[in-house]
């Protein structure tokens, strides 16, 4: 007698028998199914691998099973046929939705490993090939199991070790289809179980890199045949819903014996990397200066490897150019202050000590100045790496600058005040001992000033004060120091200056003065000139011009006379 399901539209899972007797469970007939249990044994009774016949829509019913199985199960066939396959499989129920899932797949048997639960309650490792199957009318699930407990036992530390990495880890056959896949990569892939990744292959998941044009073979499956290592490849994958996510790649070749038989993927997900590098970049973008990294080879090369996105607005030259250039850098400055830089650099890199330097470079709004800071770190190989930060100091200069000015100016005449110029003093006395450079000096008073004073007032006693402090600025050279040395006296050093000169110079000053008619006529200066003898300390010769201004009042005032 031939038994049938009478399916439902479409052979539905859920048909049910038409046998008298029969309870309604599809494909449990009460009554002896013996055609049908013939053809289930003519077919995989002597498979010499455990079979079984699921039926996913009926809450995963075992329909039926070869001898093997109901050896390696250890229960009769009628006890077998009233189990489901969460009463075998230790998912229990959760089982279900992958049963179905598997059964929607458009032929071919995929391999799947579980732990299922024996008649005496013991628990061994399989795996799975299942696949949908059309037998007597009905859509079923054929399940071929395989025994692989000594396997499992035998992978048990790779397993460990592959699921506790932070690496998505996987295996590809030369076609790029999957042996395995480590939950990690399950994770990367946007899934929740390996079945879902093993059954779709490599292709799925290489993203817009796995497009290749013309139908040339990706290069990673190239790999996967060819045999070659590959590390650090950076590109992207796909997960499952479609959305792409950076990795870097590293592509190793199985070899058994001669041949290659796929190779093993490992990948690290970058999502994090590439935020938390954008945000650092956010940050260096934002800081009022210049981020940079250099290297400062054994050999003494210094390399400067980055320059952040501020540098090149900062020093007012197009993004185009490469500031890591070692030339580019050095244009900003002169040659002798690159020379003074690299120096800097280079001391600071021999003792692994922190880089700091003050430092002037022409940019596009003129010149500017710079505060340098730098960590060094020593590399593997001896170089050493500089981690810092240049910052714009030029404000901040410029007001060092007029403070110092402000400090050695005299506030009334704008001349230089005694104090500059007594450092003037010192610094051509050390050049004529050193180098035997001359140099000269004059000592100026304005003939009568207290009786001016008295008839005009102190402002007009000032104005006079600024007269003169004019005519010995526009008469003397930018090399010399005119100086108010206190009251209505003054002073000139002239570097690099010999007596004749000098005297010329006085007498020109002293006769500009005279015909200026300022504030009245009559005004006047006496004034003492000299050059340095060889050898003569700076104050002695001062007192020796002083003495020589002190003659010439004596001697009738408006008149120069030599030291």
């Amino acid at each position: 007698m031939e038994q049938r399901c009478s399916a439902s539209e479409g052979g539905h899972l859920a048909a049910v028998c038409s046998e008298p007797g029969c309870k309604g469970t599809p494909l449990r007939c009460s009554a002896k199914n013996e055609a049908f249990c013939a053809i289930f044994d003519t077919l995989f009774g002597t498979n010499s691998a455990p079979i079984l016949l699921i039926n996913p829509e009926d809450d995963g019913a075992v329909v039926d099973a070869n001898k093997k199985a109901l050896e390696f199960y250890g229960y009769s066939r009628e006890a077998f046929r009233q189990l489901h396959v969460w009463d075998i499989n230790t998912l229990g129920r959760a089982v279900l939705p992958v049963m179905r899932e598997i059964s929607s797949w458009a032929g071919g048997h995929y391999p799947q490993r579980f732990r299922h639960r024996l008649a005496d309650g013991t628990i061994r490792d399989v795996q799975v090939y299942a696949g949908p199957v059309q037998l007597a009318d009905c859509k079923l699930l054929l399940c071929i199991v395989q025994d692989i407990t000594a396997v499992i036992e035998a992978e048990q530390f790779n397993r460990l070790l592959l699921d506790s990495v932070n690496v998505g880890v996987c295996g590809i056959d030369d076609t790029g289809a999957f042996t395995f896949v480590n939950p990690e990569a399950v994770r990367a892939f946007g899934v929740l179980h390996e079945s879902e990744v093993i059954k779709l292959g490599i292709h799925r998941f290489l993203g817009d890199a796995g497009e290749q044009a013309g139908g040339e073979i990706h290069p990673i499956l190239r790999m996967a045949s060819t045999g070659p290592t590959a590390q650090g490849i950076e590109c992207f994958m796909r997960k499952a819903d479609g959305t792409l996510f950076p990795v870097r790649l590293v592509v190793s070749p199985i070899r058994v014996g001669d041949r290659i038989q796929g190779s093993v993927l490992s990948f690290t997900d970058l999502t994090k990397q590439r935020e938390q590098e954008e945000q650092v970049a956010d940050l260096i973008n934002s800081v009022p200066g210049i981020v940079f990294q250099a290297v400062m080879a054994a050999n003494g090369r210094f390399s400067p490897t980055y320059f952040n996105a501020a540098a090149t607005g900062f020093l007012g030259i197009s993004s185009e150019i490469d500031l890591t250039s070692p030339e580019v850098l050095s244009s900003f400055l002169p040659r002798f202050g690159w020379i003074g830089l690299l120096r800097s650099l280079k001391r600071s890199a021999r003792w692994q000590q922190p880089w700091e330097r003050e430092f002037q470079i022409n940019g596009r709004e003129g010149g500017k100045w710079l505060l340098g800071r730098a960590k060094t770190r020593l590399q593997s190989n001896g170089d050493v790496a500089f981690t810092g930060v240049l910052l714009d100091i030029t404000d901040r200069k410029r007001l060092e600058a007029r403070l110092e000015a402000a400090a050695l100016t005299d506030s009334l005449t704008g001349l230089k005040n005694r104090r500059h110029f007594e450092q003037a003093l010192k610094t051509s006395a050390e050049r004529h001992l050193a180098q035997a450079r001359p140099y000269s000096l004059m000592v100026v008073d304005i003939d009568h000033f207290k009786q001016l004073n008295d008839r005009y007032g102190h402002d007009v006693g000032d104005d006079t004060l600024r007269h003169v402090a004019g005519i010995l600025q526009l008469r003397s050279r930018e090399m010399d120091c005119a100086a108010r040395w206190g009251g209505e006296e003054f002073a000139v050093l002239l570097p690099d200056t010999g007596l004749e000169f000098a005297s010329s110079l006085a007498n020109d000053i002293r006769s500009h003065v005279a015909e200026a008619g300022f504030p009245a006529d009559g005004l006047s200066v006496s004034i003492g000139v000299g050059e340095v003898a060889s050898g003569e300390d700076p104050g002695a010769f001062f007192r020796r011009v002083d003495a020589a201004l002190y003659r010439a009042k004596a001697n009738g005032r408006n008149r120069v006379e030599l030291a």
